[in-house]
């Protein structure tokens, strides 16, 4: 199921259901199941910012330097490197995932909007 973010100050923002569930409770949304719709006020908007950064920034691997370090030193104890898999096919961080609503989400703050999500295509 898509998930649609939408604000007045910028595009929207898509998302498989079970992706939006994992970013919403990073952004502080102690939810079970995800609901068909909800909203972040503008009251709300400095709060989330301040959870997604906060979260992120405790995600192991979401840590650009830790990240890095690894692959250096799989680079380091593999004589003969393989192939290396197509980007398509790396992980998805929480930083990759929560940067397009977090930009939102500073953007609606800027303007003064708030961020609504629903259940729904993006087509």
């Amino acid at each position: 199921m898509l998930i649609t973010f939408r604000s007045n100050a910028s595009a929207d923002v898509v998302m498989l259901d079970k992706h939006a569930l994992s970013v919403l409770k990073a952004a502080g949304r102690d939810y079970e199941t995800l609901p068909e719709n909800g909203v972040f006020t503008v009251a709300q908007l400095d709060e989330a910012i301040q959870n997604i950064t906060r979260a992120v920034a405790e995600d192991p691997d979401s840590n650009p330097d830790q990240v890095y370090a690894d692959k250096d030193r799989e680079e380091e104890d593999d004589e003969y490197p393989e192939e290396k898999p197509h980007p398509v096919m790396e992980k998805v961080t929480l930083r990759r995932r929560t940067f397009p609503l977090l930009d939102m989400l500073r953007a609606a703050k800027v303007h003064g909007k708030e961020v609504v999500w629903e259940v729904g295509s993006a087509w």
